[in-house]
């Protein structure tokens, strides 16, 4: 079976997904990075793109397999990114819900981001 994504596909994907979700939320990025919400919109940030590199690459990987574990492990990926997408518009752009900046917010938020980049070293690792 012919493998779609290879080391380099992976790549080329992971720099463009942070390249569109990093050039796209720069607009929103300078009232909160002068207020001090610089490292908290960071993480956001950097969900969101870790997630779409995630979720695409379990689409691709889904369409070539076609199994239900592969169906619901891209589910999962796009869940965790429409979830950070959706905190990051509300607490960012437009606050639909109350939300605070504090300490157990950053802890949150940085644990999803460090889940997301585990995920994301793994799928470059080959056994």
């Amino acid at each position: 079976m012919q493998r779609v994504l290879d080391h380099r596909t992976k790549s080329k994907l992971l720099v463009v997904s942070f390249l569109l979700v990093g050039l796209s939320s720069l607009p929103f990025a300078y009232p909160h990075v002068f207020v001090g919400h610089g490292v908290y919109f960071a993480i956001h940030a950097a969900s969101i793109a870790i997630g779409t590199f995630l979720s695409l690459v379990g689409f691709f990987t889904y369409r070539e397999f076609q199994t239900t574990k592969l169906f619901l492990v891209m589910c999962a990926f796009l869940a965790i990114t429409i979830g950070e997408t959706f905190s990051f518009i509300n607490s960012m752009i437009i606050p639909f819900i109350p939300s605070s900046f504090g300490m157990d917010s950053l802890i949150s938020h940085g644990l999803i981001l460090l889940m997301l980049a585990f995920f994301a070293l793994g799928i470059f690792r080959s056994n």
